[in-house]
């Protein structure tokens, strides 16, 4: 609406249900949420949204169109025009990685629009700061998000022998899908690949995390609404300490659920054990 920009979203499920809206992470797009929709989509609209600048979204030109403000303005906007009821619109915002950073903000900024809140994997920003003051280690997890801050660098390494550094983020033995039986094939990692290799494809993503320092405020009050912290106990890229630290930030009513010996990938490699949890969650159970 404001931004002019066409925004990809995949739905599944009735559309006059209430409206559960999926935000992905990098390198990923709206295809990771593929087998949780399925399981999720008897009781919600599930709208699984490509993010500005990736997958088959607008990529605007440029450092600037990816100010985490406009991010955050993007998903508000998506929740006003199809969440439900039309008059006062609301979903339930579940989030991964990127996708969790942007579901942690809007739920502190615009809480009106959460019904409930579910962050798989991903850091607030205030308190990715102060864990990695007590935990240096995550520093060396963190280490692309520096890479990143580089002009033109990251894009060229990430591209170097067909998308070599991509699969071992999504497929590599420590840091991709550790369960076999959920590891990408060929052609699913090929859903990814896709867009960013395309003219300009990787730039948007990257420049996420180029905004990621800005003077952009910090929300210092914890999220309104009840919230569902999932984490995999072998993230490879964020410390699974983290997760207690921000359970400790949050509201009473807020829940923590480690899935144990899963990576950083949840979405696509504990889609079943997701669902159940969600499930709980929405219904009210402990």
């Amino acid at each position: 609406q404001d931004s002019g920009l066409r925004l990809h979203y995949v739905t599944r499920g009735s559309p006059t249900a209430p409206l559960m809206l999926l935000l992905h992470g990098f390198p990923q797009n709206w295809f990771c949420w593929r087998h949780l929709m399925q399981e999720l989509s008897s009781t919600f609209r599930v709208v699984a949204l490509d993010l500005r600048g990736c997958g088959a979204s607008e990529k605007p030109p440029g450092r600037d169109s990816y100010r985490l403000e406009l991010l955050l303005g993007d998903v508000c906007q998506v929740i006003e025009a199809l969440g439900t009821p039309p008059e006062a619109p609301r979903c339930v915002l579940v989030g991964h990685d990127w996708g969790g950073v942007l579901a942690w903000e809007v739920a502190a900024s615009r809480p009106h629009l959460v019904e409930k809140l579910v962050i798989m994997d991903a850091p607030q920003r205030g308190v990715m700061a102060d864990f990695i003051t007590h935990h240096p280690s995550q520093l060396l997890r963190s280490s692309y998000m520096f890479l990143f801050q580089l002009p033109w660098l990251p894009e060229l390494l990430l591209s170097l022998a067909d998308f070599e550094l991509v699969r071992t983020f999504l497929m590599g033995p420590w840091t991709g899908i550790r369960d076999p039986a959920c590891r990408l094939t060929e052609q699913e990692m090929e859903s990814y690949l896709f867009g960013l290799s395309q003219p300009g494809g990787l730039s948007p993503p990257i420049h996420y995390y180029r905004n990621l320092f800005r003077d952009t405020p910090i929300p210092r009050e914890p999220p309104p609404p009840p919230t569902l912290l999932l984490w995999g106990s072998h993230d490879a890229f964020l410390d699974p300490r983290m997760a207690p630290a921000l359970l400790r930030r949050l509201r009473p009513q807020s829940r923590l659920r480690l899935l144990p010996g899963a990576s950083h990938w949840l979405p696509e490699e504990q889609p079943r054990p997701l669902a159940h949890l969600i499930g709980q969650f929405l219904g009210g159970a402990d």
